[in-house]
């Protein structure tokens, strides 16, 4: 009889070196932690992109005229170069939050429909971003 046989001491199992994970019903999961991030992110970077788009239009708005463009001041020049970098720093946090959000829907032991939605979120608004960014740079 061979002494290094594969099975268990007890003969009952094959030893084996995979851990197993015990079977979590569907209604007894919660949400993905990462999902939920991802979907606070998608909130917070939505309104923020549309506080931003009116913060920046009123700051605009009163130089273009019929005539052309009016120059701005050095304030406002400054004023817009900060909402710019507050914009940046938004979308930052949008890429963050799909991060997020793909990374909670690969979870095994969670739910993922929030990290679902979130990813689709934050990737509609990621997506749209990128073509009015497209649009305005081809003229």
């Amino acid at each position: 009889m061979d002494q290094h046989s594969s099975s268990s001491p007890s003969g009952d199992k094959p030893a084996s070196s995979h851990s197993t994970t015990t079977f979590i019903p569907p209604e007894d999961r919660k949400h993905s932690r990462f999902g939920i991030s991802s979907f606070i992110l998608s909130i917070v970077t939505l309104l923020g992109y549309i506080f931003l788009g009116a913060l920046g239009t009123t700051m605009v708005e009163p130089y273009i005229t019929e005539a052309g463009v009016l120059q701005p001041t050095q304030e406002t020049v400054e004023a817009m170069t900060t909402l710019a970098a507050v914009f940046i720093i938004v979308m930052i946090i949008n890429l963050a939050g799909l991060i997020l959000g793909i990374v909670g829907c690969f979870s095994k032991i969670r739910k993922r429909t929030v990290a679902v939605i979130a990813t689709i979120v934050n990737g509609v608004v990621v997506l749209t971003i990128g073509a009015l960014f497209l649009f305005v740079l081809n003229g």
